[in-house]
């Protein structure tokens, strides 16, 4: 499985929206198990970006899938990332 990275922005919808968060989040949280995604860690943040979800998925198509169908929502918006291993990006680079 791979590990990929989703910084996420409020749109101002999700923002008039924050009361109904908690069962958002459990709901889609729900729906990216029923496609095989783990939902490994998820925080908010302070700073440029207002959410971190990290996700374990069988491939990019997957989280793509999952990650767009939430953003249909209106709620908020994703950039997602690859996130490989220190260990296997080492063994990658080495000669």
């Amino acid at each position: 499985m791979a590990v990929f990275v989703a910084l996420g922005t409020a749109t101002d919808e999700g923002i008039r929206n924050l009361e109904a968060m908690s069962l958002r989040h459990k709901k889609a949280v729900e729906r990216a198990e029923e496609r095989g995604v783990k939902v490994l860690a998820s925080y908010a943040l302070l700073g440029q970006y207002d959410y971190l979800v990290i996700l374990e998925a069988p491939d990019a198509k997957t989280v793509a899938y999952v990650l767009t169908k939430e953003a249909q929502g209106g709620n908020v918006r994703y950039q997602t990332l690859a996130a490989l291993p220190m260990d296997e990006f080492t063994e990658t680079v080495q000669d």
